[in-house]
């Protein structure tokens, strides 16, 4: 989805390299999961997850995705459904799901969760500044998750 709205927005070279840069993180936290998948076994214990929820949420971004595609969205609506995902994703985190068994791999782990928290926390500023320029005045971040 971050893709397809750095297209969406490639006329606003802020906003394309937002969504560039959001979606080259997710890359990131994709190899997160691939990393842990490898060392399952050899310093991870167990998996602390439940995966209907975890396809509830899946079925959930692929809706949005397909909203999207068909209405694209203003930029302060893209923000706030990105905002509303990754807030919604936190706790899959690997931090979160993980339970290890060797110390510096949880904190390799806890500190790539810190790095997600500033990753929402940019989409968080730029939805700010968006609304700052279209009303002039700033306005804190309300994720309503009816949307």
């Amino acid at each position: 989805m971050y893709r397809y709205f750095a297209h969406l927005y490639a006329d606003n070279p802020a906003a394309a390299d937002l969504w560039a840069k959001t979606a080259q993180e997710e890359d990131n936290h994709a190899e997160q999961f691939h990393l842990a998948c490898r060392l399952y076994g050899s310093g991870m214990k167990s998996l602390k997850s439940d995966m209907e929820k975890v396809q509830k949420i899946l079925t959930n971004i692929q809706t949005i995705f397909n909203h999207v595609k068909s209405t694209p969205p203003a930029l302060s609506d893209a923000l706030r459904y990105a905002i509303k995902m990754e807030t919604s994703l936190a706790e899959y985190h690997m931090n979160t799901i993980v339970e290890f068994e060797d110390e510096n791999l949880a904190r390799l782990f806890s500190s790539m969760k810190k790095n997600d928290q500033e990753h929402t926390q940019m989409l968080e500023r730029a939805y700010e500044a968006v609304c700052s320029e279209i009303t002039g005045e700033a306005k804190v971040v309300e994720v309503d998750d009816d949307q």
